[in-house]
């Protein structure tokens, strides 16, 4: 593997590592947060096995970048633009075979970055997710002991204060609104059905919301980001078979 760098377009320098493939095809795997690029290395491993260039891209904020405020994806696209533009002046990498794949974070980062730019051939997501108050509000509900009639408030006071300290508007964040807008790029949503800390609903309304071609691989007894641990062959079979369909046309 190779320590790579890039710059993202408001300056902050990031890091990731890029591991060559033999098949001509790259994928990006983006971490959730808090994370960073050793978070994707399971995925990284099985999915070089089979023949692709990974790049693990950190985010700013995260691992060893440059950045203090993260911002669920409003900036964050920044960086997947940022790393996107770095493979495009690879020489060992196929400009028009390039996928992404995000978690959590990083899966709704993604849906943000596809949804709105040009040049990614394929998108799957794991616990994918933007910053809603259905999902602040599943998360005060897995983090804390407060009461459930307080919750709704202090979830509007999280975003509230999210979007003043990050200068962003959260309405820009729903991923639900925009992942039509992926379309005709092919999506896959994985999602699991015991996630408590964002709800397995968003996997189902990710899905609905999507335009075709699109899948959903539904574990029921997963959680969140740990597909692995319950379904190891299927999550593997299900992510290359993706991949190789559409990045391969096998």
């Amino acid at each position: 593997f190779e320590t790579v760098k890039t710059t993202s377009p408001d300056g902050l320098v990031l890091v990731g590592w890029f591991i060559p493939g033999k098949n001509g095809a790259t994928i990006m795997v983006q971490h959730g947060s808090p994370g960073g690029r050793q978070d994707g290395l399971f995925e990284a491993f099985f999915l070089n096995q089979a023949g692709y260039n990974i790049l693990l891209g950190s985010f700013r904020a995260h691992d060893e970048c440059e950045g203090e405020i993260i911002t669920f994806g409003y900036y964050e696209t920044q960086d997947i633009k940022a790393w996107h533009n770095y493979l495009l002046n690879r020489d060992d990498v196929n400009s028009e075979k390039i996928a992404l794949f995000g978690e959590s974070m990083g899966g709704g980062t993604s849906i943000l970055y596809a949804a709105g730019n040009p040049g990614i051939q394929a998108l799957a997501t794991g616990s994918a997710f933007g910053l809603t108050a259905e999902v602040v509000e599943k998360f005060i509900e897995f983090e804390t002991d407060i009461p459930p009639v307080l919750i709704p408030l202090l979830a509007k006071m999280i975003i509230f204060w999210a979007e003043q300290i990050g200068d962003m508007d959260s309405n820009e964040l729903y991923t639900q609104n925009v992942i039509a807008d992926v379309s005709p790029v092919p999506v896959l949503i994985i999602h699991g059905g015991n996630d408590d800390k964002i709800g397995a609903a968003i996997g189902q309304q990710l899905f609905k919301a999507a335009a075709e071609p699109k899948d959903l691989v539904w574990f029921e007894e997963a959680g969140h980001v740990n597909f692995e641990e319950f379904y190891p062959d299927e999550y593997q079979n299900a992510l290359v078979g993706f991949f190789d369909h559409h990045l391969l046309n096998q």
